[in-house]
């Protein structure tokens, strides 16, 4: 019913694209061979679950330290640090303290990349200290060098290190030359007066540094003058996977590096196929919650049972269509209508109803007081779990009997149903005629209704009352066809 609805029209109409997309990983998925490996075949799965799940502690563990002074001060100018970008690892110095504030921070760097870049298989690697041997090499030569000043995600900053570059001179001495792609481009040969401090920078320093990963100065950060609890439960936790990638006996494998990018691609579509599937599930219905949220209502006032077995409570509400069920259901089952009269019972029953303004106050009999506070207890009552659940409701729905005027109209019913002429009840509110004539034709429906849940529960003394009641306000000016005539 729920798929049927309008509100899921957007996402029932995308299942036959996604029941193709899923059929197309599936048939990738299956063309991924990866030759049997004595080693790898022993934890290459589990190495490679700690892999990404460090990955992502680290964007994560990157993205908290914005929100603190001192892990802001650890992306301070000049640092080295090492990125992605499109997939391949390389290396950068910052250019300046911090980050960018927004949605989506990011750092801007001097990348010290190659000029013609080319992804590895090493480059899906995680940044741990015994995976840097698999690295791809840095170019060491200036003329390999591609010098940008680049914005990077902070996201996808694989690590900062504990190394900071140290210049001659300030960091704008390095000539810098406006893209069109908002990136700044570093000309060693532009101005010949710099060369001197550009040749320096990349012979001196950089290229030192270039000649292997396993030096000390691509060593991590130190994190631990970081004092925020949730960070660090979350360093504990990189800490704890990080230990398990390491570990694994795959990492000896002399084709480790490419066992693990089959394994990633492996695990890049079945995290695809596990998405659409997500997606093509009942758990992605837009009204499933709200529908849990009610179902756990009606199982707490007892309407369903907790195999969802429609009870007693529930049938007699399926006969309720022209008033609120819940509260109606419990005034019929707790027996609150047995103890008045048919006059009164439909009296009680215009609060259902009527929903209209009104500044008359009725004159009511401590007898229908005692019926209207009932009322107001058992929909508060119904309220109470209804909140509880978070069950959001529209004015239209709401069985608030206490804010809204819904009891306008009892003492007009009351005598309506005692014999009183209309021209008379007129007189006791300034509710419109039409709308005293629409309260009392819906009201035939609603004692109707009633009398069938009589039937149900087995309820011969309120059947025939309610039988009684349609008769008392069924004449006149009420039971016409049409008032036209």
């Amino acid at each position: 019913m729920i798929k049927r609805s309008f509100s899921e029209n957007a996402t029932q109409a995308l299942l036959p694209e996604q029941e193709k997309q899923v059929k197309l990983s599936e048939s990738d998925l299956a063309k991924i061979k990866r030759e049997p490996c004595d080693i790898c075949d022993i934890d290459l799965d589990e190495c490679h679950t700690a892999a990404m799940a460090f990955q992502s502690a680290t964007v994560d563990l990157h993205l908290g330290l914005v929100a603190s002074p001192v892990g802001k001060r650890m992306f301070s100018a000049k640092r080295l640090v090492v990125f992605r970008r499109d997939g391949i690892r390389a290396a950068g110095i910052l250019m300046r303290e911090g980050v960018s504030r927004g949605h989506a921070p990011t750092v801007e760097l001097l990348s010290l990349g190659a000029k013609n870049p080319t992804r590895h298989p090493s480059d899906l690697l995680p940044y741990l200290p015994k995976f840097r041997q698999f690295f791809a090499k840095l170019p060491t030569e200036v003329a390999e060098m591609d010098f940008k000043i680049l914005k990077i995600p902070l996201g996808d900053v694989d690590a900062v290190t504990d190394k900071t570059v140290k210049f001659r001179g300030p960091m704008p001495l390095l000539h810098v030359k406006k893209g069109i792609d908002d990136s700044a481009q570093i000309r060693l040969d532009d101005l010949p007066k710099h060369r001197e401090e550009q040749a320096s920078l990349a012979e001196g320093k950089i290229a030192n540094m270039c000649v292997s990963w396993d030096q000390p100065q691509w060593d991590e950060v130190d994190w631990s003058r970081i004092k925020e609890l949730m960070t660090r439960d979350l360093l504990e936790y990189r800490k704890q996977e990080a230990v398990k990638a390491q570990q694994a006996h795959c990492v000896a494998c002399p084709n480790f590096v490419k066992h693990f990018s089959m394994r990633h691609d492996e695990w890049l579509i079945q995290e695809n196929i596990i998405q659409l599937r997500q997606l093509m599930s009942d758990q992605n219905l837009q009204l499933l919650p709200d529908y849990e949220q009610r179902i756990a209502v009606l199982k707490d006032l007892g309407f369903i049972g907790q195999n969802s077995r429609v009870e007693l409570k529930g049938k007699v509400a399926c006969e309720i269509h022209s008033a609120d069920e819940l509260v109606l259901t419990e005034l019929i089952l707790e027996n609150v209508l047995a103890d008045f009269e048919p006059e009164e019972i439909v009296a009680l029953l215009s609060a259902f109803v009527f929903q209209e303004k009104t500044d008359a106050v009725p004159t009511l009999t401590p007898h229908l007081e005692t019926g209207k506070d009932t009322i107001i207890a058992i929909s508060e009552k119904v309220n109470a779990f209804q909140t509880q659940h978070q069950v959001i409701l529209s004015s239209d729905d709401s069985n608030n009997f206490v804010s809204r005027p819904r009891f306008g109209l009892v003492e007009v019913v009351y005598e309506w149903a005692r014999g009183m002429s209309f021209n008379r009840i007129t007189d006791l509110t300034d509710v419109l005629e039409g709308t005293i004539v629409r309260v009392i034709t819906r009201l035939d429906e609603t004692c109707r209704e009633v009398k069938n849940a009589a039937r149900i529960i087995g309820d011969p003394e309120l059947f025939a009352k309610m039988q009684t009641a349609q008769e008392l306000i069924k004449r006149d000016i009420t039971a016409v066809a049409s008032l036209y005539m």
